[in-house]
């Protein structure tokens, strides 16, 4: 297994219009590739949470340079609508289960 990224987007104050154009190249490049960075290989698209603002998007990445790659696309073809950022992630549940099991003893 990669590593696990959250993709958090937020909506920045756009024309409906521009929004919708950003959405239409999103949604193409999806359908190609299987995920929002175009890149055939190397990061993965597990799940996506929209919200009113904006949403999330989990990702396991197996290739640094392609998801260089896919960050790039990000920022030239939605950076204009939204603010966007990568978080990687870790299991707190198997991270802290040892010392849990620990204390239930």
């Amino acid at each position: 297994m990669g590593q696990l990224y959250l993709q958090r987007y937020e909506y920045r104050a756009v024309s409906k219009s521009e929004l919708d154009q950003a959405w239409a190249v999103a949604l193409e490049v999806f359908a190609r590739t299987g995920n929002f960075g175009a890149v055939e290989s190397g990061v993965r698209h597990l799940k996506g949470y929209g919200t009113g603002w904006g949403g999330y998007v989990l990702l396991e990445v197996d290739d640094p340079a392609a998801f260089a790659r896919y960050q790039l696309h990000h920022n030239q073809n939605y950076g204009h609508v939204a603010d966007i950022t990568f978080e990687p992630l870790y299991d707190s549940d198997a991270a802290l289960a040892p010392r849990v099991a620990e204390l239930k003893r």
